[in-house]
C-alpha cells in the first residue's frame, strides 16, 4: 500500500514500562510492515526516566541498563524504514509527564503531517490503521470535512456512554466488575477476551481484524475518546484544539481534549469510529509497573494490586488536575502548578 498522507505516531515511555512497551512496538512494526512509502511514517518515542515521581529501583536494573532496553527498541523501529526521532529524559527536578508530551506533540506534529496519532505503552496499534486513515481522509475531502478525530473500536466498557465505540463483536457482550459482590476477584474480568481487564496479544487482536470484510465507519457529533490510539487530523490541531496548558500529571489529557474540542468545534465537531477495527488498551497488563519504586519510600512497584499502588502521590496530582479542569474556560480561578503539587507532598 502506498500512503497518500504523513503520518506521525508518539508514544511516552517511563522507565517501569519498557518491558510491556515492546508489544505496542511491535503492533506499530506490524502496521508500518504494510506500508510501501514508509518515509511517510514517523514514530516519535519520549523516553522518561526521570525519578521526580518514583524512583529506579537499582536493585533490580541499573539506568544505563534501561537505557539499552529502550535503545534496542528504537533499533528494532529503525529496521523498518520509517522516520524515528526519540528523546531519552533524566531530569529530576523538571516533571515532563505523557500529558504534556502529548500537547507538545499536536503543536509540533500538526505541522508536517496529515494525521497525529496518540500512542501509549500498554496499547495496541492496528495493523490495518494505515489503510483504514487514508480511506477516512478520502472521505473526509469528498465531504469537505477536514477537522476530525479518528476513533478505532474498543472492547466492552463499564457504561452504555461508551457502546458506540464498541467494537459490533463485543457490544453485546457483559461487562464484568473487576469483583464479586462478595469483594473477590472476579476472574471473568480478566480472562474473557471482550472484557477491558484481559490482556490481549497482537496476535488475538489481529486475528480479530481479519475478519472484517469491508469498513464499518459511524460519525458521533459529540466528542466521546480514550487517550490509547486516538487519531487527530493535522487541521483539527491547527483549529487551537489542544491539552490545555493548565492541564498536568499524567491523567484528564484525554478528558481535557474533548472539552477542547467542544469549545472550539462546537456543532462543528466531527468523529469518525471504525465499529470493525479493534485497537487494544491493555489497562491491567501484567508488568506496566517494572524496576521502580514508590515516591513516598522503598515500597517496590508492581501491576498486581492495580495502579492505585503506585501511592498517593498518584491521586494528589490527578486531583489537582482536575480541578484546573473543573475551571477551565470561562472562569477566573486560578490553576493549580507544580508548586501546590510539591506543598501537599512536603506535608506528608
Amino acid at each position: 500500500m502506498k500512503l497518500e498522507n504523513k503520518y506521525i505516531i508518539g508514544t511516552h515511555i517511563m522507565f517501569y514500562e519498557i518491558e510491556m512497551v515492546k508489544e505496542h512496538i511491535q503492533s506499530i512494526i506490524n502496521a508500518v510492515e504494510t506500508v510501501d512509502n514508509k518515509e511517510n511514517i514517523t514514530v516519535d518515542l519520549f523516553y522518561n526516566i526521570s525519578e521526580y515521581f518514583e524512583k529506579i529501583n537499582t536493585e533490580e536494573i541499573s539506568k544505563d541498563k534501561l537505557i539499552d532496553k529502550f535503545k534496542s527498541l528504537v533499533t528494532s523501529l529503525e529496521n523498518t524504514g520509517c522516520n524515528v526521532t526519540y528523546k531519552i529524559y533524566e531530569d529530576n527536578d523538571k516533571p515532563i509527564t505523557m500529558v504534556d508530551y502529548r500537547r507538545d506533540l499536536n503543536y509540533f506534529g500538526c505541522v508536517d503531517n496529515d494525521y497525529i496519532i496518540w500512542g501509549e505503552s500498554d496499547a495496541l496499534l492496528p495493523k490495518e490503521a494505515f489503510n483504514t486513515l487514508e480511506v477516512v481522509k478520502g472521505y473526509g475531502s469528498e465531504n469537505n470535512i477536514h477537522r476530525y478525530v479518528v476513533t478505532f473500536a474498543l472492547r466492552k466498557m463499564w457504561d452504555d456512554s461508551w457502546k458506540p465505540l464498541e467494537h459490533n463483536d463485543f457490544t453485546d457482550k457483559q461487562y464484568y466488575e473487576t469483583e464479586l459482590p462478595d469483594g473477590s476477584r472476579n476472574e471473568k474480568a480478566f480472562t474473557e477476551p471482550h472484557s477491558i481487564r484481559y490482556t490481549m496479544s497482537v496476535d488475538e487482536m489481529n486475528n480479530i481484524n481479519s475478519r472484517a470484510e469491508e469498513l464499518d465507519l459511524r460519525i458521533l457529533r459529540q466528542p466521546q475518546f480514550d487517550g490509547s490510539i486516538l487519531v487527530l487530523s493535522s487541521d483539527l490541531i491547527k483549529n487551537g484544539v489542544n491539552v490545555p496548558r493548565c492541564i498536568l500529571g499524567h491523567a484528564v489529557d484525554d478528558t481535557s481534549m474533548m472539552w477542547s474540542c467542544s469549545q472550539i468545534m462546537g456543532d462543528a465537531y466531527i468523529q469518525f469510529v471504525v465499529k470493525n477495527i479493534l485497537k487494544v488498551h491493555n489497562r491491567n497488563h501484567p508488568i506496566k509497573r517494572k524496576y521502580c519504586l514508590q515516591m513516598e519510600g522503598d515500597r517496590v512497584c508492581t501491576q498486581e494490586k492495580g495502579p492505585n499502588q503506585r501511592g498517593d502521590w498518584y491521586t494528589n496530582l490527578k486531583q489537582l488536575a482536575n480541578q484546573n479542569l473543573s475551571v477551565f474556560g470561562k472562569s477566573q480561578n486560578r490553576f493549580n502548578t507544580y508548586k501546590d503539587f510539591k506543598n501537599i507532598m512536603e506535608k506528608k
